[in-house]
């Protein structure tokens, strides 16, 4: 399957067996601009923004800009488009997004860094949008409280007073949960804080409407990924995280030394859904038996 390029727009369409849409690698809205899951016709993306879009660079306690916001050169081949950035004076490290469509379902994204500085607890902030007919899951870990007991489930957040306004933090483990929390926020808009939560079973997230029959499935490797964030279901579209319907990835988190290069890497796949909610793990599982 090849990507046809739009030269007018600058974006590439793609078509598999189950999902159809165009990738817009420029740009601050960059990423999966649009895909209709065929044999359902649901759309998937947020029609005002996007999925697989890389947001911020962080390190420890510092925020090191936008890569929406940076200039970059983009070359396309087959079923594959690579999106690279050169350092800059805020972010002093290359790095290069490579998206592969992958029949008969899937967007892969690998994401390579090599940074030319000492960053600690380096991260790339992974920014999702869905369309609003769908609702965020996350698959957490099981609990001595939970009926039945310590067994790992997926849960559908709603608002609650507690967490109203923040993005809700599942993380890999307690020293990862503290990374979201270290400052690299505090100096950017007020809007964003975030709170941890239970961790996660595995770094699978998915936004998902039952009554139709389909989701949208974000996973990555435990060692890639150390937290996924996602918004909660609400009554009030005036509340971003439920207006935008974010689901977020906050990948590498380990430190950096000057010359080291590292790979992580994400899926986004597309799937039609039951009550029992096993088809995304079992996407999980053929991602991790082919990357892990």
């Amino acid at each position: 399957m090849a990507l046809r390029h739009d030269a007018g727009q600058n974006v590439w369409h793609f078509e598999t067996e189950q999902m159809a849409g165009y990738i817009q690698p420029d740009g601050d809205r960059h990423g999966i601009k649009e895909l209709t899951h065929k044999p359902t016709g649901a759309q998937v993306v947020h029609p005002k923004y996007d999925l697989l879009n890389l947001f911020f660079m962080f390190s420890q306690n510092h925020c090191m800009g936008q890569a929406r916001e940076n200039e970059r050169s983009i070359t396309a081949e087959g079923d594959s488009i690579n999106v690279h950035w050169a350092p800059t004076d805020n972010h002093k490290a290359e790095m290069t997004a490579r998206y592969e469509v992958v029949e008969p379902n899937a967007v892969d994204l690998s994401i390579t860094v090599k940074s030319n500085w000492p960053y600690p607890a380096y991260e790339v902030f992974l920014s999702n949008y869905f369309d609003l007919s769908l609702r965020p899951y996350v698959y957490v870990q099981g609990s001595p409280f939970d009926i039945p007991a310590d067994r790992p489930r997926w849960i559908a957040p709603e608002v609650n007073d507690v967490f109203v306004g923040t993005g809700l933090v599942f993380s890999r483990d307690q020293h990862a949960a503290r990374r979201s929390t270290d400052g690299r926020w505090d100096r950017i808009w007020g809007l964003y804080q975030w709170n941890p939560q239970r961790f996660f079973e595995s770094p699978v997230i998915m936004s998902a409407n039952l009554e139709t029959g389909v989701a949208g499935v974000l996973m990555s490797r435990p060692q890639d990924c150390y937290a996924v964030i996602s918004g909660y279901q609400s009554e009030n579209m005036k509340d971003p995280f439920r207006d935008q319907n974010p689901l977020y990835l906050s990948l590498f988190g380990d430190d950096f030394r000057v010359g080291d290069e590292r790979t992580v890497q994400v899926r986004f796949a597309v799937t039609e859904i039951d009550e029992s909610m096993t088809q995304p793990l079992a996407l999980y599982e053929a991602f991790m038996e082919e990357k892990g």
